[in-house]
């Protein structure tokens, strides 16, 4: 991936007249909000407040007035380059996807990220009306302090061949040097944007129970509910009112669904997290309506939810994990415990489910085969991730048809786990729920990891990049893949080279979350040659505007604690049969 430009932020709507408004006039708070861009990076407002200044240029690809406004806005952007200032550009068409757009920056050769508002949500909180619109947001206070034309070229009426009156140049310069902002803001001259799925909810009208409860079901509820990892459950049509402003805000910053990858990659995972635009655009709607209950039942107070321990239906073996003594603080060490399984004959494991005792204080559990012997069954760099992982947003993992993971009889579980302090003192009994074959499957499933120990991040740097690879030997078919790096992670991505040359790109996750480290399980396994190469990309965020970033004060280097760094590129894959 590529380092973003610059970054974003969402809005409530602020109406502009078709002539001149005063600039105290504009002075509106916005709330934050995240896009990805054409080349699927992820930006977002907040992120950018250490600039003075982020420029939003409305986009449209068939515009004619836009293509006439870019050599002005070229001009700008090379004036301001010793500003700090971030400029985007915003497309708010819903018909535009990226391929479109990618093809017509190309075309065009613009180097300004082109941000894909698929919702139009975020266009239309920023109020935005018309195509070569500039917005002028102020990140550090979440302040739109203008909105306008780009020059008197492109108002209402205008004939003019050369600019004589350069608004966002006067703009930039009055923050530039620390004076009063201009007193009016001319409206672009540029074709309107129709927001035709907004248009369509209002004039027809959205259910709770026949538009919202299905999204809210397909999407939320299943960490939503009692018991459930999220923070609280979505019971009743008066809790969802009563949290939809959180919702919105999630849905805007593309917080939730969590762990979100590059919609470009969720059909080629199994049980990814993600909603569709027309899924948001029903829960953001329904909600900036008033969250209103229209309907003469609650669906989800009504629902009889079948809960179950476990998501896969009762295990064969239960693996009780012996009980963990956490303090209330401090920092606790890698804990390494041997489970023997009791089992007096070799099995084949097809899938693997976590239940955690206390998710408050469980970051993660590894699970690694053991031998009679002791650890030797596969060598631990082999293992990869082992038999299984469990860390927050993981799902039960499910072997391809046919390929499974051998336990040896005499042997057992050698499980890493890891515990964080949560300000009381607790006891976590975890439980490992192994599902196993009736007859030996045709082949084991193997695992690995492209990973670089040699970690070095200096202080208050925003995006550093890393590298590591793995060559195949043998033709091979990759099953899962799992990115791992811990607080200052900030995307990541994997791609083949094929042994012709050739790459192709398996998976982006341009927005990486600590918080949820998903394992991505391929719906078809992914055939890789003898000879190519794995190639494991990623980015670490060091800095004071990775909000989760313990100390951007400090270099970072490898440790097993959160506050260092891990970069592991995790995978897992079986080989091909002659």
């Amino acid at each position: 991936m590529r380092t973003p430009a610059a970054r974003l932020f969402a809005i409530p709507v602020l109406v502009v007249s078709a002539g001149f408004i005063s600039a105290a006039a504009a002075m509106e708070r916005i709330t934050d909000f995240a896009l990805l861009d054409h080349d699927g990076d992820f930006h977002q407002l907040s992120r950018y407040a250490d600039h003075q200044a982020v420029v939003l240029f409305v986009y449209h690809r068939d515009s004619e007035i836009v293509a006439d406004a870019l050599r002005d806005l070229d001009e700008v952007i090379e004036d301001s380059s010793d500003q700090s200032v971030a400029f985007l550009m915003i497309d708010s068409s819903p018909r535009d996807d990226k391929a479109a757009i990618a093809l017509s920056v190309a075309d065009r050769m613009i180097d300004t990220p082109v941000l894909l508002d698929d919702t139009q949500l975020v266009s239309a909180a920023l109020g935005i009306k018309r195509a070569a619109e500039i917005l002028v947001i102020r990140p550090a206070g979440l302040e739109l302090i203008y909105r306008g034309a780009l020059n008197d070229r492109f108002i209402e009426g205008s004939d003019r061949r050369r600019a004589s009156e350069h608004y966002l140049a006067d703009v930039l310069s009055a923050l530039e040097h620390d004076e009063q902002l201009p007193e009016t803001m001319p409206a672009s001259s540029g074709e309107a944007i129709a927001y035709t799925a907004r248009a369509r909810h209002a004039e027809s009208g959205l259910s709770y129970a026949e538009d919202v409860v299905p999204v809210l079901e397909r999407r939320c509820t299943e960490c939503h509910r009692e018991g459930g990892i999220a923070p609280f459950a979505m019971s009743s049509h008066q809790v969802v009112q009563g949290w939809s402003p959180m919702i919105r805000e999630t849905l805007l910053t593309k917080r939730m669904p969590p762990a979100q990858i590059d919609p470009a990659f969720v059909h080629d995972f199994i049980g990814v997290s993600h909603i569709t635009p027309e899924e948001t655009q029903t829960l953001v709607h329904w909600i900036e309506d008033g969250a209103q209950f229209n309907s003469n039942t609650d669906p989800l107070a009504t629902a009889e939810r079948e809960e179950s321990k476990w998501m896969l239906g009762e295990p064969d073996m239960i693996v009780q994990v012996p009980e963990q003594q956490i303090p209330a603080t401090g920092i606790l060490d890698y804990r390494n415990v041997p489970v023997p399984l009791n089992i007096d004959k070799d099995v084949w494991v097809r899938a693997v489910e976590f239940h955690p005792g206390d998710k408050q204080v469980v970051h993660h559990i590894i699970a690694f085969s053991m031998g009679p012997d002791g650890l030797n069954q596969f060598d631990v760099l082999n293992q990869g991730i082992g038999l299984g992982a469990y860390a927050p947003g993981n799902q039960p993992t499910v072997f391809p048809e046919n390929t499974g993971y051998p336990l040896k009889a005499g042997g057992g579980l050698f499980l890493q786990m890891h515990y964080t302090t949560s300000g009381k003192e607790t006891v976590d009994a975890s439980e490992i729920g192994l599902y196993l074959y009736d007859e030996p499957p045709r082949q084991p499933v193997l695992g690995g990891s492209a990973a670089d120990l040699n970690i070095q991040i200096p202080a208050n740097t925003g995006h550093f990049p890393m590298t590591a690879q793995k060559v195949f030997p043998k033709d091979s078919y990759l099953t899962m893949l799992g990115p791992h790096m811990h607080y200052r992670g900030k995307e990541a991505s994997y791609t083949l080279i094929y042994p012709d040359g050739s790459e192709e790109t398996l998976l982006s996750v341009p927005n990486y979350q600590f918080n949820w480290q998903k394992n991505y399980d391929f719906v078809e396994p992914k055939f890789i040659p003898a000879g190519t190469t794995l190639v494991f990309d990623g980015a670490f965020d060091n800095s004071a505007m990775n909000p989760d970033n313990p100390d951007p004060d400090i270099e970072i280097t490898w440790g097993e604690q959160t506050f260092n760094e891990m970069f592991f590129g995790f995978y897992r894959f079986i080989e091909a049969m002659e």
